[in-house]
């Protein structure tokens, strides 16, 4: 028991120290590579605490291995802009003046909902809000408000505010969402009167939500040019 309880407090120094070296301080710093680094790092370490009979070396060595590689990575990455794009990517625009990048969606895997729920935690309830929401090498979604929707806000302006309104989806990839319809107390074929009020067709949408003040957002699939409108109905 001994044994086990020095060598876990040694290998978990010896990690700790490793990760202190390559300058990350947290998970989301992390380019892909440098989080499968510290995983493998991670399972070597504890292979070692684990099986008294693998010598310590076993772990040390192939550890300080995976250590010198990334660091050459890192350091060729700062040396040449194409190997920074091999290792670590380059940045995909989601969101371009309000519109749903649709092809770069899919050729990320990034969902509207995945989206949405980014866009939500930089207190942002509405797409036609954003001028770019750009998807970061490390997996982080940066977004930038149009001129419009930026501080100051209202009420330092001393100008009346609204009432806030949440957005809900109510269609995606020309289906309708059952949960937003729900929500907003409409039914399909209210939905589908709406869209063909305005010459929309539902298998054409590709995103639409709605706030509880009415205000209907939507975007045509890209075989329609992506084409956002934006409309104040009555629910």
């Amino acid at each position: 028991m001994l044994t086990l309880f020095l060598r876990a407090v040694f290998l978990d120094l010896f990690v700790l120290l490793i990760l202190r070296l390559t300058g990350k301080r947290q998970v989301s710093d992390l380019q892909p590579y440098d989080l499968l680094m510290t995983l493998i790092i991670a399972d070597l370490a504890s292979t070692a605490i684990a099986d008294t009979d693998i010598p310590l070396l076993y772990s040390i060595v192939p550890i300080l291995a995976l250590y010198l590689v990334q660091q050459l990575l890192a350091k060729l990455s700062l040396k040449s802009s194409a190997m920074r794009r091999l290792i670590c990517g380059t940045p995909q625009i989601l969101i371009l003046d309000g519109v749903l990048q649709e092809t770069i969606m899919r050729r990320t895997n990034y969902t509207v909902r995945d989206l949405l729920d980014s866009l939500r935690s930089k207190d942002i309830f509405e797409v036609g809000e954003v001028a770019y929401a750009i998807l970061e090498t490390n997996g982080t979604v940066s977004v930038l408000e149009k001129a419009a929707f930026q501080k100051p806000n209202k009420r330092e302006l001393g100008v009346e505010p609204g009432s806030a309104a949440l957005s809900h989806l109510l269609i995606l990839e020309g289906k309708i969402q059952k949960s937003g319809l729900n929500t907003l107390h409409l039914d399909r074929e209210a939905v589908e009167t709406m869209l063909k009020e305005h010459g929309l067709a539902l298998k054409n949408v590709f995103f639409a939500q709605m706030n509880g003040d009415g205000e209907l957002h939507v975007q045509l699939d890209r075989t329609h040019q992506s084409r956002i409108y934006h409309y104040s109905v009555s629910t």
